[in-house]
């Protein structure tokens, strides 16, 4: 099933967000693939997202009708890693399969590329999650290698996918 593009926004996260937040914040399922564990309390929940999630100004709610159904956020580098910006997302499991994340993605990298002095967006998949994979490729990523014991997740090292996509004016096939 797919969904309405007019139905997925980027907004910034409050704490009104805090019972969808704990929705999908607190399922292994969904935090299965990120680097952080699920919350167990609403007070450490809150914490992160008044500390956080809107403090920071690439974290963005993935709303679908309005309703926060997940996170992405950019991270722009710093130093010699100023041209580039580290994408991250999660959604909950119920918009899972619908291309939630696909839209946000796009949206997201756009807006990145327009508020950021940035040439490439990147992020890393676990080889294990076919789906993340997928979800990148439709939204214009392409493979650029594989990060062997790259990422340390919840205690484990995992093998990564490296994905980027470019801004259009810095493309490798640009002249």
């Amino acid at each position: 099933m797919s969904i309405d593009e007019s139905r997925v926004t980027l907004r910034a996260f409050h704490e009104g967000d805090l019972p969808e937040f704990l929705e999908w914040a607190t399922d292994d399922e969904v935090t299965k693939w990120v680097t952080w564990n699920s919350y167990t309390s609403e007070e450490d929940a809150l914490n992160y997202l008044k500390n956080v999630a809107i403090p920071h100004p690439w974290t963005r709610a993935i709303c679908v009708d309005g309703k926060a159904a997940g996170s992405i956020h950019v991270e722009r580098g710093r130093g010699f890693d100023c041209c580039r910006g580290v994408l991250g997302y999660c959604l909950a499991r119920k918009y899972w399969g619908m291309g939630v994340v696909t839209i946000a993605v796009e949206k997201m990298v756009a807006m990145a590329f327009q508020g950021l002095d940035i040439a490439r967006v990147e992020a890393l998949v676990d080889h294990s999650n076919g789906a993340s994979r997928r979800v990148l490729e439709k939204a214009g990523f392409k493979l650029e290698g594989t990060m062997y014991k790259y990422l340390l997740v919840k205690g484990t090292l995992v093998d990564c996918f490296l994905f980027a996509t470019y801004a259009p004016e810095s493309s490798p096939t640009s002249s």
